[in-house]
């Protein structure tokens, strides 16, 4: 998933009856758009090391993606989301004068995304709860009896973005497009639907005291059903 992304898309599947992977990724269009930017990108200036031909085909494909789906007058966010962040990755790139310079922006928004997701536990507010209570229209989330599994999940999110940065990071600084290029494809998509995927298993199965909330029976109730 492209880092300059907001990783809030696909987050509702956390809370989905069924999981679909589908929505979680955004569909075959969505990871298209996420992936070709940086795979033109990589290919080009790998193979001539011409950094604005890199970048410029790059800007180009999100331009064709973004345009694709005006022309099929469908919902254009993701695919604007993804041109604009492929142009500041490009701006990155001009501005630094090297192609690692093109994932820079990534590294930034991971460490602001691991910062706020960590604070978030460490101020008793886990993001991963207000995001399952908004979804579910509970506005008493932080009282469930979830709230373990919301911390629990929300120090797992913010350690994927560690994660991408600690393995990331340390290419950015020697110059390893080509590796730094690959993290960010495998740590993109990969890591952030099996992400989902998780707390999506974490959350799904109800404990007993949820099932008595979501059917508070009263002692009549029970005395009425049959034996």
């Amino acid at each position: 998933m492209s880092e300059s992304e907001s990783p809030k898309r696909g987050m509702k599947q956390i809370s989905a009856d069924e999981f679909d992977l589908s929505a979680a990724i955004g569909g075959v269009r969505g990871v298209i758009e996420s992936v070709a930017p940086v795979i033109v990108f990589l290919a080009i200036y790998l193979s001539t090391h011409e950094l604005w031909w890199a970048a410029g085909l790059a800007l180009a494909v999100a331009a064709a993606l973004l345009v694709a789906r005006l022309i099929a007058r469908t919902a254009v966010n993701q695919a604007l989301g993804g041109f604009l962040g492929v142009a500041l990755c490009v701006l990155w790139a001009g501005y630094s004068g090297s192609a690692e310079g093109y994932f820079a922006p990534g590294l930034v928004i991971n460490a602001a995304y691991g910062s706020i997701v960590l604070l978030s536990a460490l101020f008793r507010y886990p993001i991963i709860g207000f995001i399952d209570g908004l979804a579910r229209g509970e506005r008493n989330w932080r009282t469930s009896p979830k709230m373990g599994r919301y911390y629990l999940l929300t120090v797992m999110w913010a350690a994927l973005f560690v994660l991408r940065l600690a393995v990331q990071w340390p290419l950015y600084a020697s110059g390893n497009v080509a590796a730094l290029g690959t993290a960010r494809l495998v740590m993109g998509i990969p890591l952030f639907a099996t992400a989902i995927f998780v707390s999506w298993l974490v959350l799904r199965d109800r404990n007993p005291h949820d099932e008595a909330q979501a059917d508070p029976a009263t002692p009549e109730d029970h005395q009425h059903r049959p034996q």
